[in-house]
């Protein structure tokens, strides 16, 4: 899924991959589940050759160098349901300090394995209506999904392809961690704020310009 993602991505952003194959583009990928690895592990008759490069979360995002024959740092980042938004920071960090000029963010999901689903629901975190309501008084869960994405980024500085396009700038990333909650799956609402705090004060944004917020 991913693979074929990337592929519709670098040629949404008018790249040619036979341009960036062998330039140090980084891979950074969010992923975390191993649903089919999961549902493998008690049958031995699927440990194939290719059970190893199939079934770890690494090997997501060295696919994509691999195939596409990219030189730059590859990695997947699991930090549960912020993997996606954790490795575009990642690639935001690595392409203002210079390490790269050119990244490739990417985020996947399959619900492959009912045993999730049990977990989460034994632990009543899913909604028993098969609907989110954030933020509303009726909300009794989340919902389980899957999908993918991939972002070609670049900082404005790096040198443009023939027929290069853009879609949008991304004026700043930054991640915390909640430290301790009322619950380990459990956010805080103070330290939320205090992150956007600190992003709107270092980058000069005004919260009153923003148009929408989007969570």
């Amino acid at each position: 899924i991913l693979l074929q993602l990337t592929w519709e991505a670098i040629e949404d952003a008018g790249i040619s991959p036979d341009t960036i194959a062998g330039d140090h583009v980084g891979v950074y990928v969010g992923a975390s589940a191993l649903d089919y690895a999961n549902e493998s592990l008690f049958d031995p008759n699927v440990a194939t050759g290719h059970f190893m490069t199939g079934n770890t979360l690494s090997i997501i995002s060295n696919r994509l160098s691999y195939i596409f024959d990219l030189k730059g740092p590859s990695f997947t980042v699991d930090t549960a349901c912020s993997s996606s938004l954790v490795a575009l920071h990642e690639a935001y960090r690595a392409l203002n300090s210079g390490r790269i000029d050119c990244a490739i963010v990417a985020g996947v999901n399959v619900l492959a394995s009912p045993f999730p689903f049990v977990g989460f629901a034994q632990a009543t975190m899913l909604s028993p209506d098969g609907q989110c309501k954030a933020f509303d008084a009726g909300g009794n869960g989340y919902v389980r999904s899957e999908g993918g994405v991939a972002l070609v980024i670049k900082r404005k500085d790096a040198s443009r392809w023939k027929g290069q396009r853009s879609h949008a700038d991304i004026v700043a990333v930054d991640v915390n961690s909640d430290g301790r909650t009322v619950g380990m799956s459990l956010p805080s609402d103070v330290e939320q704020a205090n992150l956007l705090d600190r992003v709107y004060k270092a980058h000069g944004i005004d919260p009153n310009q923003l148009a929408f917020v989007e969570a």
